[in-house]
């Protein structure tokens, strides 16, 4: 299993709601047939160092580099994925995006 960080900075402004009625199931429909299990976000206010983190969990990091590597989602070698163009819609920040295999779990 495979696991992706996304994670906005302290003093992003967050629209939470958009984020959660339309970023998030863009995310799932664009992902679930790519090997996308699920997400889920936390809020962590606004004192923190990263006011939001969304976690999305894949089946296998090769199913998280197959979905990044599509074609319709990377614009350019330098270039992140197609689905960033949404970010402007809910954050005046763009994310940090951290992908690990999970090694343990209980």
């Amino acid at each position: 299993m495979a696991e992706t960080t996304v994670l906005y900075p302290k003093g992003t402004k967050f629209n939470m709601d958009y984020y959660l009625s339309s970023h998030m199931p863009l995310v799932g429909n664009s992902f679930k047939s790519k090997g996308l299990k699920g997400w889920k976000v936390l809020d962590f206010g606004s004192e923190a160092e990263y006011c939001v983190q969304a976690t999305l969990e894949w089946d296998s990091q090769k199913s998280f580099e197959t979905a990044a590597a599509t074609e319709e989602m990377v614009r350019t070698f330098y270039e992140c994925w197609k689905i960033m163009d949404d970010v402007p819609n809910f954050s005046d920040k763009q994310p940090m995006l951290i992908p690990g295999i999970v090694k343990g779990t209980m």
